[in-house]
């Protein structure tokens, strides 16, 4: 302020700015005027600099090739660059331990979720009884002694009140008894031949309200186990006089006990490693795009493939971690068999987390915003996991779907993954490793075109 006179601190800027703009104006028109001067004087700018020689010519520079080494150094990727980018990604996780914490426990919470709400039998399901036997002593009311009561509450009614009660809702079946259903159950079992009337009278009639075919399916299962105890309690060894001539033997694989929670663990289990992971990484590159590392890490000479291996790697000790806590669960916890080798579905769980990370950053190198990123994350979540197989058997899927179903990432892992937990197979069975060889496939897809899109967008 002294040394320009002036009364405040900003109009000493306001001089010192005007000053910078003439200066520059006179230094740009001296410029001018040599430039002007040169051309004039009739000198070729494309001359080279450099002296060539006496009475030598541009042809007579010699011609330098690149070393191929040197050419391989700067294609292939640069340790100390990935290594410099993975120490960056882990310290914006460890910034932020409580989204860490909960990344780990969120699988555990799903496929315990998963274990526990799906695939049990119903509880408390109530339905009617008609039972037109007076005995107390009667096959019917042995009968019904058989029946599971913690998944069946019995409600005993009159034929029109039970009917009255399902159409209302009120009742999921009804289960009705003839008036002579013991003296009819026992002229089938001692008589060769019998009318239909006999026949009738001594059968159990089931009706049931279909609309949940769940529970529906659980009822009918339900009554053919009472039933079957029922007889083997009273005829003992002539049981089979009265068994159907249909005889289920011991399973090849799997138990008669096996229920829809252990079909479906093993695609739940895919399911959840490779969405976790495309959540973890679709909003990598879209976030550190807005705030500016993404530029920075371009200026410093790191190229697409070291960013991309780089936040594979990072974002692999973080995967790894869920399915170490998923697979403590599923195995000890909730007791699902595994008759194969554990390394085999380490392996194969963990590739599919490989697939998720890398599908996460094909999503956070084509889009911009962290919105369009979350949409395209959870776009394809439901239709993959309805076409998948993982839900519902492939084989239930229509001729045009089921061949787009076989080109996904997850159903022929899942596949592989219940044939080693289940039937104890190997990588010498081509349903296993063909898991892991389309599972492999479609990593190394997505990482080259998340490179390429990366590449092209820089």
């Amino acid at each position: 302020m002294h040394q320009l006179n002036a009364s405040t601190l900003e109009h000493a800027f306001l001089q010192l700015c005007e000053t910078s703009d003439l200066m520059d104006s006179q230094q740009c028109s001296r410029q001018q005027g040599e430039s002007k001067h040169s051309l004039e004087s009739g000198q070729d700018e494309s001359r080279p600099i450099l002296s060539i020689g006496p009475g030598g010519t541009p042809e007579d520079i010699p011609k330098h090739a690149v070393d191929w080494k040197v050419r391989a150094r700067h294609v292939l990727p640069k340790w100390r660059n990935i290594s410099a980018l993975m120490i960056k990604t882990l310290i914006r996780m460890k910034r932020m331990p409580g989204s860490l914490c909960f990344q780990f426990l969120l699988p555990v919470i799903q496929i315990s979720l998963m274990c526990v709400c799906i695939g049990g039998d119903p509880k408390g399901v109530r339905v009617a009884v008609v039972n037109n036997e007076t005995s107390s002593s009667g096959y019917s009311q042995l009968l019904l002694g058989f029946l599971d009561n913690s998944s069946i509450e019995q409600v005993p009614l009159s034929h029109a009140d039970a009917f009255t009660g399902i159409y209302n809702g009120e009742y999921w079946g009804v289960l009705g008894f003839g008036q002579n259903f013991s003296s009819y159950m026992t002229r089938r079992a001692l008589h060769p031949q019998v009318s239909k009337d006999v026949v009738d009278g001594g059968s159990v009639h089931v009706w049931l309200d279909l609309t949940n075919r769940q529970i529906a399916l659980m009822l009918q299962k339900k009554v053919f186990q009472a039933f079957q105890e029922f007889v083997d309690y009273e005829l003992d060894s002539k049981a089979y006089m009265v068994a159907l001539p249909i005889k289920i033997e011991e399973p090849i694989y799997g138990s008669l006990n096996t229920d829809f929670t252990t079909f479906i663990t093993p695609g739940a289990v895919l399911s959840i490693t490779f969405y976790l992971a495309v959540g973890l990484t679709a909003l990598s590159f879209v976030l550190e795009r807005k705030e500016g590392l993404l530029d920075r890490c371009w200026v410093a000479g790191v190229s697409s493939l070291e960013t991309m291996l780089a936040h594979l790697l990072s974002q692999l000790f973080v995967i790894s971690v869920q399915i170490l806590l998923m697979l403590l669960f599923v195995l000890l916890v909730f007791k699902i068999p595994n008759e194969g080798s554990l390394m085999l579905v380490v392996a194969l769980i963990v590739l599919q987390g490989v697939t998720g990370i890398a599908f996460g950053l094909v999503i956070s190198a084509a889009i911009d915003d962290e919105q369009s990123a979350n949409q395209a994350a959870l776009g394809v979540f439901y239709p993959n996991l309805v076409i998948s197989g993982v839900i519902w058997p492939v084989e239930c899927i229509p001729y045009p779907l089921r061949y787009l179903s076989l080109a996904l990432p997850q159903t022929y892992a899942s596949e592989a993954l219940r044939c080693i937990m289940y039937r104890g197979w190997g990588l010498g069975h081509m349903m296993v490793w063909r898991g892991f060889a389309v599972t492999l496939g479609w990593n190394t897809f997505f990482l080259l075109l998340a490179t390429i899109i990366l590449k092209l967008r820089t």
